[in-house]
Formats: structure tokens, sequence, C-alpha cells
């Protein structure tokens, strides 16, 4: 049942019936039933924008599925993804990149091609929001692959296609893209697709439509059919489909040199994305929202927000792109609460610290302190070893240290960590 309102459309409806499937389960003892229909839960929690509600879910779910004893396949393959496009989103791409090939390589070597393929979908955003388009590539092939030898589902092949052509317009191949349009018998004029057919799939190629249209200088038939996508989008309860819609509105306006409907439209974007942390959605669009975040920050428009947003343009432009890690898959650190919330460990404030710990900074000092290695460190936290040396890196910084050892004793003394 929640499937067939998911695909419909009605995320709201879909997100109910698999959280009440994700309890009966629980409380009859099915705990892969469960576990699954969480899984299925989280997809609809990432549409309507809950993202920490989201990656909480992820959490517990593969750590209630490890000490149940399961065996990690398919499912937490899949928690892993969707965990990872859910930190993309929030601005954490390094490790979202490194969950992300963890959860590729655990749904790869399962049977479910469903699974399978919602990883690909993960990760081919995460690698798009990198600027790593080499790798989306990548993962394209891999999906074609997946498709000769197998019945991979239609709705994943569609959706993979949708992303493809999202690269190529990143590319400036718009001629590609339209040709995927036409074969996707896309088209803008007045009532010709009844608002009641925008379901899940459609919903997601016509926003596409719509960033080829602009691409196109096509203003005035994107400017008609945004509505009627942003129409769709809240009535199924997709936020963060609305919000990038929205975007697609202030992008199409301001285009067209509108600049009061393009600040407005930006302006309802900016209060659904700002409480639910949204950054990644901003940041993919590029210099033209770079731009409007500018402007709307000068005309008073969520300044703090804005600036956060702008930067994050920064970051986005002066990180490397990141190469597929080969960390393999590991334990979730045990410290974790329970409920799958952030590690209890919290930012230190000890006086005498030439700039204060962060709570991952915190918490790799203190495995470092445990005589864990880089490597464990890595595989612990679910991250990249150059990840914990760039951790390392700042830890040292803080605490005025060229070593690990100085670095626990100094820590110790100022308090951050317990004495022995």
């Amino acid at each position: 049942l929640g499937d067939s309102q998911g695909f419909r459309g009605d995320v709201d409806a879909a997100y109910q019936s698999r959280l009440q499937a994700a309890e009966e389960a629980a409380q009859a003892g099915e705990t892969l039933f469960s576990t699954m229909a969480y899984m299925k839960a989280t997809v609809a929690l990432r549409e309507q924008g809950r993202l920490r509600e989201t990656i909480t879910i992820c959490q517990r779910e593969i750590q209630r599925t490890e000490s149940s004893g399961l065996p990690r396949g398919s499912v937490v393959g899949a928690l892993l993804a969707i965990w990872a496009e859910t930190l993309a989103e929030l601005g954490n791409l390094e490790e979202a990149i490194d969950l992300a090939y963890q959860g590729v390589a655990l749904t790869e070597r399962g049977i479910d091609l469903a699974m399978r393929g919602w990883s690909y979908l993960c990760i081919s955003r995460i690698l798009f929001s990198a600027g790593d388009m080499t790798g989306a590539e990548r993962i394209f092939q891999r999906v074609e692959a997946t498709a000769r030898d197998s019945n991979l589902p239609a709705w994943i092949t569609s959706q993979v296609a949708a992303w493809q052509t999202r690269v190529w317009l990143a590319q400036g191949r718009l001629e590609a893209a339209s040709d995927w349009a036409v074969q996707r018998r896309l088209d803008t004029g007045g009532d010709s697709k009844p608002l009641p057919e925008l379901d899940f799939a459609s919903l997601l190629d016509y926003v596409v439509l719509v960033r080829i249209l602009i691409a196109k200088s096509r203003l005035d038939e994107a400017n008609r059919l945004l509505p009627r996508l942003l129409e769709a989008a809240e009535a199924g309860g997709r936020t963060s489909k609305s919000i990038e819609i929205l975007m697609l509105q202030a992008l199409a306006y301001h285009a067209e040199g509108k600049t009061a409907q393009a600040m407005e439209a930006l302006e309802r974007a900016l209060s659904l994305a700002k409480p639910l942390g949204f950054a990644g959605v901003f940041v993919d669009e590029g210099p033209p929202m770079e731009r409007l975040l500018q402007a709307a920050a000068a005309r008073g428009i969520a300044p703090d927000y804005c600036a956060q947003l702008l930067a994050a343009f920064t970051t986005a432009t002066t990180s490397p792109q990141m190469a597929e890690p080969s960390v393999p898959p590991s334990s979730l650190d045990r410290r974790r609460s329970s409920a799958g919330g952030p590690p209890s460990l919290a930012p230190s404030r000890a006086e005498g610290l030439v700039e204060e710990l962060s709570a991952r900074e915190l918490e790799v000092l203190q495995l470092i302190a445990e005589g864990l290695t880089n490597h464990e460190i890595a595989s612990r936290l679910f991250v990249s070893l150059n990840t914990v040396k760039a951790h390392t890196r700042n830890i040292y910084g803080k605490l005025g240290v060229n070593s690990r050892t100085q670095a626990v004793a100094r820590a110790r003394t100022l308090g951050v960590l317990p004495s022995i």
C-alpha cells in the first residue's frame, strides 16, 4: 500500500503506511521486514524534506540489524545510500561519498534489484553535487549493465535517465538532453497532461524538462508549467521537490528580467528550506543561483541563511573531486545512541584551546586515545581514511601539538578527555 501511494505521488500517505508496516512487523518479531519497511519510510521522509529524521532512522535501523545478527545485505546497503544522499543535501559531501559507495557495494552483492537501483540513484545525485560527472557516468554504465543482465525495475531506469539528462545539461549537451525529452514524450502545452497524472515519476521528468526549457530560453513555457508542478508536489507532501521547483521558478523569472517575481519565488524556497537544513539543492544550481542568493541577501531576504548557502558555494568550488574510495563496509560506531542520533560527545569548549573541537573531531580524538589506527577509525566512523587524516590535522592544530601521543596528553591536561 505504501509503495502504491508513493508511486502515485502521495508521499504523506506512503510514509504513514510504511511506518505502520514497520511497527507491526517489529511487534511480530520480524526484524528484516520491519527494517525494509523503515527503509522505505526513509525514502518518504526524504521526499518530505525531513532530513535529520531520515538520517536518524537510517542509523538506528542499521544498528538494529547488526545487533540482531542479521547479515549486512541489500537493506543495509539501501539505508547507507539514503543516509549518504541526505548527508549530501545537508552539505557533507565527503562523508556522503564514502557511505554511498559502501551502500552500493552491499546492494550489488545482494539480489534485490530495486534496492540496488535506489543506491545507484542516491550515489548519482551525490557525484553530481560533487562535480564528479565522470564518476556519475560510471554509475550510469553500471545501471545499463544491470538492466541488460536482469529485470531492473523501469522506475529505476527512468529516474537514472533523468539524472543522466541533468549531467548532460551540466556538460552543455543540450541536444542530448532534448532527445531524452522527446523519447519520454514530454510536452508543455496547456492542459495536455492533467494534474492527477503527475505521479511520482512523471513529476521528476517534468522538473527536468523545465531545466531543458530554461536552458533553451523557452522561459514562457517553463513559467506556465512550473505552477502546475508545484501544485502537484505540494499536494503530495513532497517538500524537497517543492523547494527545487520554487528555485527553478526564481531562475526562470530572473532570466526573463522579472526580478520581483524571482525574489518572491526564492524567498518561498528559502522559507521552506531553512528550518530543514537544505544546502545541496541550492549549490547544485551553480552560479545562477549564487547570484540570486547574493541579490536576496542584499534585499534582506533570509540574510543569515543566504550567507550560509553562499559559503557552501565557496566550499564546493574549492573542494577537489572525490574518487571512489576503497573503505570496506564495517560496523557502525557503537557510541551512537540507540535511537540513531548523533554521537553523544559534544564539542569541546576547554580553556586553552586555539579553537574548540567539533563533535566529530572530539570523537576522532577519543578513538585515538583508545589506540585505534587511522584505518580503524575510518572503519568505525564510516568515513574515508583521508577524512580521518583531515580531522587529525585539525585536532593537532587546535591543540597545538604534532603527534597522536601529544594530542591525547594535551587533551587530558585541558580536560577535553578524562584523565586515566
